[in-house]
């Protein structure tokens, strides 16, 4: 039986029209195996290029986060813009004249807020009895990838380890101990006396961000 079948076989195979389909499907199969090959090859290249980079890169005059020990501290947690270097506080309540990075004393919890981040989307800050919180949004699509120009190296590691493409979110209160957060859907964080929470809104496609603070309660 087993030598009729191999005939059969070899009867089938001398057919010119299967000859012809058995290259073509090992020519499409080695053209699909290749394809695949050259992807991975130059995926692998980018992103050995990026993390060169993250090393390599000069070092800025003026880190954006850090300011070389030289910056500015924040209460509230900030959100930066990876390839951009543009960082936003999500404050909420009235800084301090005399103390940078602390808040007055005196806090009013009695009005509404409307303004931009630096990429021009809308920063809405409830400053309430009853609620007091900042909400922003931000485009839904995985965003742009860091540009390490903007960083000095060691605020360049803290960002790698939280994200590599969009937005972070960033507690700036102490330089000497950064923490750096990811920007993903359904995220919660508690930092000192705020909630910073991220939910999407599938509809629009947009990330929305609110910070909740907990500092005065009634």
């Amino acid at each position: 039986m087993l030598k009729t079948l191999l005939k059969k076989l070899v009867s089938l195979l001398s057919e010119k029209w299967l000859r012809w389909m058995v290259i073509l499907w090992a020519g499409g199969l080695f053209l699909f195996c290749a394809g695949l090959h050259i992807g991975n090859e130059m995926c692998y290249k980018t992103e050995v290029e990026f993390w060169q980079g993250i090393v390599t890169v000069q070092e800025p005059e003026s880190c954006a986060i850090c300011g070389n020990s030289r910056g500015l501290t924040f209460h509230a947690p900030c959100l930066l813009d990876l390839s951009t270097g543009n960082l936003v506080e999500l404050a909420i309540y009235e800084p301090s004249c005399r103390y940078p990075g602390e808040l007055s004393e005196n806090q009013s919890l009695d009005h509404s807020v409307i303004t931009f981040t630096a990429n021009g989307d809308p920063m809405f800050i409830d400053r309430l009895k009853d609620i007091q919180r900042c909400v922003t949004y931000l485009p839904g699509e995985e965003g742009e990838p860091m540009d390490p120009e903007h960083y000095c190296r060691n605020c360049r590691a803290i960002l790698a380890r939280a994200a590599t493409t969009g937005y972070v979110l960033l507690d700036l209160y102490h330089l000497d101990e950064i923490e750096a957060y990811p920007i993903q859907e359904g995220a919660e964080y508690n930092i000192r006396i705020y909630s910073v929470s991220v939910t999407r809104d599938i509809e629009n496609n947009y990330l929305t961000i609110t910070n909740i603070g907990h500092l005065l309660t009634y």
